[in-house]
């Protein structure tokens, strides 16, 4: 046998010497009560990786079994521990899931966190809930006085003085004939017999130069007459053109039906309409997306805010790769004069992804604690393992996490590291496998 073959095996027994704990980590006295159950933590699910309450991406999972640590991931959009199935706010961070008027929407994404609206209908995207909202179409006319309440009209105009608004009126004259097939929408003429005047019968209210009685927005100029969903309502008054019921200013694509509303790269436009797949860490920087198609490049998430000095942070890393075995360091490069904060555990290597964010493993957790407030700048490097197949001699990337720390800045959740899980043993075998493919791939 080769000394290249024997040489992961010799690693692994010296890490069993020197990590005993693996060959005590399935003890049957440690857990008398359960004969099925051989460690102390069995059947207790506890949090591992992701994002931890940060607001940074995927969450994994760890279910102690009888068998060993079994891993299992869950979609996490908003990285705040709670599975997006089981979470009531699940593209808003927050951890607690207080929901003071249970309607079943957490009060950071509720519309109307003090009145029940589990439908959150929001007629004129303002972001104040139809149910709380004193002004639903935002023309300035209260509810309670305004003749079309959903639909915008300051002039209030009412040609048959019924209540209902001309622009949201389907019988402008109350001839008992619908204004889009009526011959004279503006004339009362019940049995559709045309006036002795039939200039009145080709009125333009909107001067778009269509006629009143054929304009699919009679109130409203749209001379091109555009209907995309074909509702007989023109785009330009049509307050869901795709008619997928998600009203246009809160539509992630406003011209393409998707209810779903997903999407994956978190850059505001839906998957349905989206052309360009590049993955928006910081909404702050857009534009400083990661392009799976681009040569390797890390992120440090962009920036983040602690309220208080001693206040803890882990520090996130997303790459343009999923499960790429590469080595990271943590640097502080810039800080406030008097501080002496450093990274704990700013080095270390990564496999494990989720939705483009690393797992840092347990004993290896980078951790920032600022000593003062101001602003702080901390720097990742990484190194892929392997070179990629696509653009070899691209290995190394930079990324920097701009930090800033002071009273009242904190406005999202703590991102300190999570509670341990992995053990050491577990960043020994993760190394050891990364030598044994390194030796594989090695002429």
């Amino acid at each position: 046998m080769s000394l290249v073959r024997v040489a992961p095996l010799l690693m692994l027994g010296a890490f069993l010497v020197v990590n005993p704990g693996v060959a005590q980590a399935q003890n049957p006295t440690t857990n008398a009560d359960n004969p099925e159950c051989l460690g102390v933590s069995c059947g207790r699910p506890q949090e591992e990786g992701g994002g931890g309450g940060c607001g940074c991406g995927g969450s994994v999972w760890v279910n102690y079994t009888d068998d060993g640590d079994t891993l299992a991931y869950t979609d996490d959009a908003d990285g705040d521990g709670r599975a997006d199935d089981r979470d009531n706010c699940p593209f808003a961070s927050n951890r607690d899931q207080t929901d003071g008027d249970s309607d079943g929407v957490g009060n950071v994404c509720d519309n109307c966190s003090a009145l029940s609206n589990s439908t959150q209908r929001d007629a004129d995207g303002d972001g104040k809930g139809d149910d709380c909202d004193e002004d639903q179409d935002n023309d300035t006319i209260l509810n309670g006085q305004d003749n079309c309440p959903l639909i915008p009209n300051r002039d209030q105009s009412d040609l048959d003085a019924d209540g209902a608004g001309d622009v949201c009126d389907s019988d402008d004259d109350n001839d008992g004939v619908a204004d889009g097939a009526d011959n004279c929408p503006r004339v009362r003429n019940p049995e559709q017999v045309m006036p002795t005047d039939g200039s009145q019968c080709r009125v333009d209210a909107d001067g778009d130069n269509i006629s009143d009685n054929g304009d699919n927005c009679p109130g409203l100029s749209n001379s091109d007459q555009s209907d995309k969903d074909q509702d007989g309502m023109g785009d330009a008054c049509d307050v869901d053109v795709d008619d997928d019921g998600i009203l246009n200013d809160a539509d992630n694509c406003r011209d393409v039906k998707n209810r779903e509303q997903t999407d994956d790269d978190r850059d505001g436009l839906g998957d349905a309409c989206d052309r360009l797949y590049c993955l928006v860490v910081d909404p702050t920087q857009p534009l400083k997306c990661l392009d799976p198609k681009a040569p390797f490049t890390v992120s440090a998430g962009g920036t983040a805010k602690l309220a208080n000095a001693g206040d803890g942070l882990r520090p996130p890393l997303f790459a343009n790769r999923n499960g790429a075995a590469m080595e990271y360091r943590w640097t502080v490069s810039k800080r406030p004069e008097g501080s002496n904060a450093v990274v704990e555990n700013p080095q270390g290597a990564v496999t494990l992804s989720r939705d483009w964010q690393y797992t840092y493993v347990d004993g290896s957790v980078p951790h920032f604690v600022p000593d003062s407030e101001g602003t702080y700048e901390l720097t990742v490097e990484a190194r892929l393992a392997f070179a990629d197949r696509v653009f070899p001699d691209q290995r190394v990337s930079t990324s920097t996490l701009v930090l800033t720390v002071g009273k009242g800045d904190g406005d999202g959740p703590n991102c300190s590291s999570v509670p341990a899980g992995f053990s050491l043993t577990a960043l020994g075998a993760a190394l050891l496998g990364v030598l044994m493919r390194r030796r594989r791939r090695e002429p």
